[in-house]
């Protein structure tokens, strides 16, 4: 026991190592605005924040129209002002007033850390109409919206699915992976399902409430270093709930199968956390 112990740890290190090389390299905050039926004419947009901020902005004002970029700041007297356009973040933050054509409809993009918690969309027109929506506040580091221009109205995905197809994915992956080495260490499903079921779907839980919350609202990086101190946690919790609640064999037995098990679903979940992000941004 004490030698899976070893390699179940040795492992994680490994996997620590891994990470501190490529940790600039995690996701960063991202929004993505789906504006839908959009003006027939030029327009701005962009997002309005609550506070003068002062990082410079990135984007050159002479490239774009003068007039526009002053409807922009058609609220600052309420005390909205404009993020890119304006420079009224405290960290860089990269966006397109412009959008891209998709279809008939056109996206806009805003990321990096200076992206805000809170804030407004603003649209400017070529011919001075401006169209704000409500307060918006971001629950996920990458999400995306959608913008109905005529009625100001936001619409997304809600978070909920995005921890449900998290937890789908990580639990039917360990059910797969632990109920193979459940059966090559020939326990009988018949007498240890209802056990094996129970105990994956309690930890499961316990991953999607820590790790799950931690990939899902900070990224790929964040979700590493939270899973290593709970895998340990519930390392510990199948090694005592497989000795004193499986059926057949030894107890030395039952408690090398939860080693290997627990540890080969680590492993497979380290190597899917990337694709899961990928998956739930896309939603």
């Amino acid at each position: 026991m004490k030698k899976w112990r070893s390699v179940f740890f040795v492992c994680l290190v490994l996997m620590l190592l891994t990470l501190q090389v490529s940790a600039d390299m995690g996701p960063k905050p991202r929004l993505t605005i789906t504006v839908t039926n959009p003006p027939q004419e030029p327009y701005y947009l962009d997002l309005l924040v609550q506070n003068e901020g002062g990082y410079e902005p990135e984007l050159d004002p002479q490239e774009y129209q003068a007039s526009m970029l002053e409807d922009l700041r058609s609220l600052e007297s309420e005390g909205w002002y404009p993020a890119y356009s304006g420079g009224h973040t405290y960290a860089p933050l990269w966006g397109d007033l412009i959008g891209q054509v998709s279809g008939e409809n056109r996206t806009h993009t805003f990321g990096y850390v200076g992206l805000p918690d809170q804030y407004r969309i603003i649209i400017a027109t070529e011919s001075g109409e401006v169209q704000v929506s409500d307060i918006q506040t971001r629950k996920v580091l990458q999400s995306h919206i959608t913008f109905d221009y005529p009625s100001c109205k936001v619409t997304s995905t809600p978070v909920w699915i995005s921890y449900l197809v998290q937890f789908a994915c990580t639990f039917l992956s360990t059910l797969l992976i632990e109920g193979l080495i459940l059966c090559l260490f020939r326990f009988r499903l018949r007498e240890n399902w209802l056990v094996f079921l129970l105990m994956n779907l309690g930890t499961q839980i316990l991953l999607t409430a820590t790790m799950g919350v931690s990939l899902i609202r900070y990224g790929t990086i964040s979700a590493y270093f939270t899973m290593v101190p709970v895998e340990g946690i519930i390392l510990a919790a199948e090694v005592l709930i497989s000795i004193y609640l499986l059926h057949g064999y030894t107890k030395k037995r039952r408690a090398l199968f939860a080693l290997c098990a627990n540890l080969t679903s680590c492993i497979t979940g380290f190597l899917l956390m990337s694709p899961i992000f990928q998956l739930i941004v896309s939603l």
